[in-house]
């Protein structure tokens, strides 16, 4: 028997996991192995939680019909009250026993934890709101389940990344991996899942973020082929969209799609700005006052309980009557940002497809109306899933691929690329903020802009232009040059310019100081004497990389912008370059 005593050394010399991981592994071989890792336990999270969603979604419905809408029809109204109701206690009663709101659809977390808190996200709390999400959609929330499996993913990561002590850059691209690895596990899209990490988390396509991603997301992917399904998450007739009228048909219903993801957005916005905050009792009672009126509503439209994930398929294969793809897409916005505002956990991606899906729909039934001949209503429910999908992200690449995912059908993507540009430009002209990142700007944090090469913002010099400076002759007398830098505002210099404002040269302060002549050459001395013709000159048509090239060869605080002819506009700070540059 050995004592305690000679035991404490055995102990003390075994070393735990995570570091023998950092002494056999260098920093390049342990990051990659932590993606494969973060892509594992994205499949297996995404499993799990699908799995949870359809147990509670057997137990708390009933079992006569063969999909979610049969069995919540084959219920009575008050069952369907009494299971929505409970779903609003549930989320309640947890919040109040953790003390902490759960509301949030989780994306906008994530982004928030990759660019303000280097990627720092707490993994107990994370998950116990995924489950609680989950929970309440298999009740009948009208949330996605998506919230859930992107966060768990993402925090997972956050975990593994600062238990092995990666670099905060390191720990940021580890999180995006984990979320985009749940999302494509989610829905089987592995390559639309890369991308949405890159365009929606990350803000770019950079080679150097491609790598991680992928391998990330294609592991998760054949973790969830393998346990749950190997097929497109919709299934959908062959649609054909490549006739010239297709083309004319996309190019109208765009900007229309555009404007309703820009009402989305402004919705969702405006039920959280409304229902957020107040006193703890109204927190508590607002998950059971939304769920009683969206069961209520259910009592008649059984569609809106759930993610939607039913009537979608309804519409894409052109089940649904006009009528409800006119009614239902407004109904569903308003209690999936009704719940959402209240405090229930879910996602808002889902949603929007059934949206976008049941108003494509509707435009499809009229076009047909209107001109015979046209793809059926169900070609345009693809087309609308994918315009509103970019329209509320303002990531047309990803929507793109997700929705041709998700489908499986190459024929639709040419009009799909275009209704998809056209609404998420109509949508970020008006709403400039998406539907995650607006979340974001309501608590005040604000992420950088994606912005393109340095070619395409030239004109941002003109934007950070001080306009009339001090300016004097080259011939104005010294006595008078003394006296108008003295009463030019503090940081600003003298500008020489001659009658046509052409710059001449600089009088700086604190240069002259070292110059002044003679005193009995004082009335001899001109501004075109002291002036310094060296001072590096912006032109109104570089771009800020370029003018912060040149602040790095000089010392000068504030440089003189002029345009191609030499002629003075104004000048530039160094303090407004690095406030407002991106390089």
């Amino acid at each position: 028997m050995v004592d305690i005593v000679d035991r404490s050394p055995l102990l003390r010399s075994l070393v735990p996991p995570s570091r023998l991981l950092r002494r056999l592994l260098g920093d390049a071989q342990r990051f990659w192995m932590l993606v494969v890792f973060t892509g594992l336990a994205s499949g297996l999270s995404a499993v799990l939680l699908v799995s949870f969603l359809r147990w509670v979604q057997r137990v708390a419905w009933s079992e006569a019909g063969d999909s979610f809408l049969a069995s919540v029809q084959a219920t009575s109204a008050s069952h369907r009250v009494l299971v929505t109701v409970l779903a609003g206690v549930l989320v309640s009663g947890l919040s109040l026993l953790i003390r902490q709101p759960l509301r949030g659809h989780g994306t906008a977390g994530i982004i928030e934890s990759i660019w303000v808190k280097s990627g720092r996200m707490q993994l107990p709390r994370t998950l116990f709101r995924g489950v609680v999400s989950i929970l309440a959609v298999g009740l009948g929330a009208p949330l996605g389940r998506e919230g859930a499996l992107l966060q768990s993913g993402a925090a997972t990561a956050s975990a593994l990344g600062t238990q092995l002590r990666l670099p905060a850059d390191r720990v940021r691209l580890l999180v995006a991996c984990g979320a985009s690895a749940g999302i494509a596990a989610a829905y089987n899209v592995p390559i639309g899942g890369a991308l949405f990490g890159l365009e929606v988390l990350l803000g770019s396509l950079a080679l150097e973020l491609f790598g991680p991603i992928v391998l990330s997301c294609v592991v998760a992917t054949l973790v969830s082929r393998i346990l749950i399904a190997d097929h497109p998450s919709y299934l959908i007739p062959n649609y054909h969209l490549l006739n010239p009228r297709e083309m004319l048909l996309a190019i109208l219903f765009g900007p229309v799609l555009g404007v309703a993801s820009a009402l989305y957005v402004r919705t969702v916005n405006a039920f959280a700005v409304t229902l957020e905050g107040g006193p703890p009792v109204r927190a508590a009672l607002l998950p059971v006052a939304s769920m009683l009126a969206v069961g209520v509503a259910a009592i008649w439209f059984p569609q809106l309980l759930g993610n939607g994930y039913d009537s979608v398929n309804a519409a894409l294969l052109g089940h649904l009557p006009l009528l409800l793809l006119l009614i239902l897409p407004l109904l569903k916005m308003v209690a999936t940002a009704l719940c959402a505002g209240a405090g229930i956990p879910g996602g808002l991606f889902t949603p929007s497809l059934f949206y976008g899906a049941l108003l494509g729909g509707a435009l499809g039934s009229l076009a047909q109306w209107v001109w015979p001949g046209v793809a059926p209503p169900g070609a345009y429910a693809l087309l609308g899933m994918g315009a509103i999908l970019a329209g509320t992200t303002h990531a047309s690449v990803s929507s793109v691929l997700i929705i041709f995912e998700l489908t499986g059908n190459y024929d639709i993507v040419l009009p799909l690329m275009l209704m998809s540009v056209l609404s998420a430009a109509v949508s970020r002209g008006l709403c400039p903020e998406s539907l995650y990142t607006s979340s974001l700007l309501r608590r005040n944090v604000k992420v950088p802009e994606a912005h393109g090469p340095n070619w395409m913002r030239s004109a941002d010099v003109v934007a950070l232009l001080t306009p009339d400076p001090p300016t004097v002759h080259p011939r104005t007398s010294f006595r008078e040059v003394v006296v108008r830098l003295l009463e030019v505002p503090a940081g600003f210099d003298l500008y020489v310019t001659d009658e046509e404002r052409r710059l001449r040269g600089v009088i700086v302060l604190d240069a002259l100081k070292g110059h002044i002549p003679d005193h009995e050459f004082l009335d001899m001395t001109l501004a075109a004497d002291v002036m310094d013709s060296s001072i590096p000159i912006v032109r109104s048509d570089m771009s800020l990389s370029e003018v912060a090239h040149l602040f790095g060869e000089t010392a000068m605080e504030r440089l003189p912008v002029a345009d191609t002819h030499g002629v003075l506009l104004g000048t530039i700070s160094k303090r407004e370059l690095l406030r407002h540059g991106r390089f």
